[in-house]
């Protein structure tokens, strides 16, 4: 509580400073943020949503993934990738705003938190970020946000994947070139007894990052694999 007087918690949404003992988005914010809902794919989590006026997809997965064979095997997504998540994304990863990983964390939990336990996982695995980026920027937010959710959950955070290449952000490219940008960039170390692993990230957008780390951990022995995302976009038609 005395931390919160000398650094007061903000919005992560517009950053504006809440009222004390408050935590979260504040009011004229949280209506803004777009929480997935159901039906999501059964493969990436990515929202399904509507097919026409008045009814709901029947397709059990998103066109990305009926269109692209996957290697994990699901996945949780927890906000659509609109310019409110876009705010709190950039916020954590380019403005060193740690504390939106406790934030998004605790949101993944209380919405999520029944269903990731049932997947009896192993290991929380964040998403590596490569050597030189992490020195840019100090830390890496898949890790914040794999030790948030390690911190609500008993579940342990295992650093069993290596980014070996430095890759151009992938915001800046295709989705042909996300997937060859991605291909080799991963290689996971120490993985032994991991039957179940749950990978951390922040952004799931082609799947092509979660795609070569999940090939990264079923090679090094891992069994199954599942994505635990914080935001995620829309599939592509």
């Amino acid at each position: 509580m005395i931390l919160d007087l000398i650094y007061p918690r903000r919005c992560p949404v517009c950053g504006g400073v809440l009222p004390f003992g408050e935590s979260g988005a504040c009011p004229d914010c949280a209506g803004e943020l777009s929480f997935v809902a159901q039906p999501a794919c059964m493969g990436c989590g990515k929202e399904l949503g509507q097919s026409g006026p008045g009814r709901f997809s029947q397709e059990e997965y998103c066109p990305d993934c009926l269109r692209c064979r996957r290697s994990f095997s699901g996945g949780i997504a927890l906000l659509n990738y609109n310019d409110a998540a876009r705010k709190v994304m950039a916020g954590l990863k380019y403005k060193n705003q740690r504390e939106y990983a406790d934030f998004l964390a605790a949101e993944m939990t209380k919405r999520h938190g029944r269903q990731i336990l049932r997947l009896g996982a192993d290991a929380l695995v964040p998403v590596p970020v490569h050597k030189r980026r992490r020195r840019e920027r100090g830390y890496n937010q898949a890790e914040l946000l794999a030790k948030g959710l390690s911190r609500r959950l008993p579940i342990p955070v295992k650093r069993l994947l290596l980014r070996v290449e430095y890759t151009e952000a992938q915001k800046k490219l295709g989705y042909e070139a996300r997937q060859k940008n991605e291909e080799r960039a991963f290689r996971a170390v120490h993985a032994a007894r991991i039957g179940r692993a749950l990978l951390v990230d922040d952004i799931y957008t082609t799947g092509a990052t979660a795609e070569a780390c999940t090939k990264a951990l079923l090679s090094a022995g891992v069994s199954q694999v599942f994505l635990l995302n914080m935001a995620v976009g829309i599939s592509r038609r």
